[in-house]
């Protein structure tokens, strides 16, 4: 009889694992039949501040192509790797995917603002949410092709975690500036070094609307810096956690301290609107009410949006970064580019 009860408890517990570990990311996706390829042109007035102007932004923009075969990226957690790691991979996939669109459809569905996450190893950049997703050459290449097509529009490239780089040494920011030169992005990079980025408006970055531009934040400390600092140009808080309501309360909080100091008005205010899966045991149980990060996603975008105090914390936190920037599901996308566009206008 024991023997029975102990072989269900095994078939119970690899039929689990099976189960979780099914590799299937999202299962109805919702698109926009709307083009917000040339919103800023379209919308926005001269003399509007960048620190102020709303903008949509994607959470680890770069992790679509995350999949079963993918590997631990060399900077991952511990749990990514090994055996636990190779038993849970399905499930850690499901985690780990932030964003399903290209880099194109990202622009064209109106984001602005890319949350860049690489790793460069042995002359390669490679783009990573706890696993290797793709090459950034590519990535790169497309945002410029969009630049070259798109003059009014400008993006923030905000690159908050680069690992296998020294952000302290000279040479190490030399091959980050490579990189951008190479890839093509160094030649939209805008510095303004006769204005605070509080003072720069949309008339100053996109010359009148006849050029494209873009914003290049990192966290390398130089003397002759040629890009922005993180520091000292983005706010962003995480919530760091897997409760719709708790992170509400968090970003509330948040827009209440900004509301209060001038300290941030030279800075770009990110609203980190995603929740976090808590790495215990009520956090996995908790992310397994929900098919994956993609799934909680769309549900957290529009709980997000429509609660009472969204329009308080986006007065103050004016970039929406989001997972699952692209969904339209419950008209996600559509109503958040028209708060954005009206509150431009």
């Amino acid at each position: 009889m024991l023997k029975k009860i102990s072989k269900i408890l095994v078939i119970l517990l690899l039929t689990f694992i099976l189960v979780i570990n099914i590799p299937i990311i999202q299962v109805n996706h919702q698109e926009s039949d709307i083009d917000y390829s040339n919103w800023m042109f379209e919308n926005i007035e001269d003399d509007l501040k960048i620190v102020d102007l709303k903008m949509l932004g994607a959470h680890d923009a770069f992790s679509k192509d995350i999949n079963i075969f993918s590997e631990p990226d060399l900077y991952a957690d511990g749990i990514m790797k090994g055996l636990v790691g190779t038993v849970l991979k399905g499930y850690l996939v499901k985690q780990s995917v932030t964003q399903i669109a290209d880099t194109l459809q990202l622009l064209n569905s109106g984001v602005r603002y890319l949350d860049i996450r690489l790793t460069y190893n042995n002359g390669e950049w490679t783009t990573k949410h706890n696993f290797t997703s793709s090459s950034f050459d590519s990535i790169a290449s497309d945002i410029v092709e969009y630049l070259n097509e798109h003059d009014g529009e400008f993006l923030i490239l905000d690159f908050p975690h680069i690992n296998g780089l020294d952000y302290d040494s000279v040479e190490d920011y030399q091959i980050f500036l490579d990189m951008l030169e190479e890839t093509g992005l160094f030649a939209f990079n805008y510095t303004n070094d006769l204005k605070e980025l509080g003072e720069i408006t949309y008339f100053d970055i996109t010359n009148n609307k006849t050029s494209s531009s873009v914003i290049i934040v990192d966290k390398f400390r130089s003397e002759s810096k040629e890009t922005y600092l993180y520091e000292t140009t983005i706010r962003s808080n995480w919530a760091n956690n897997d409760s719709f309501s708790g992170t509400v309360q968090f970003l509330k909080q948040e827009s209440e301290l900004i509301n209060e100091s001038s300290e941030f008005d030279n800075s770009f205010k990110v609203m980190q609107a995603v929740t976090t899966m808590q790495k215990s045991l009520p956090g996995v149980l908790n992310s397994l009410t929900t098919y994956s990060l993609i799934e909680r996603a769309s549900d957290f975008n529009n709980y997000l949006i429509m609660h009472d105090d969204f329009e308080e914390i986006f007065n103050e936190l004016p970039i929406i970064m989001v997972d699952y920037s692209n969904t339209n599901e419950d008209g996600f996308l559509d109503n958040i580019m028209q708060l954005i566009i009206d509150a431009n206008t």
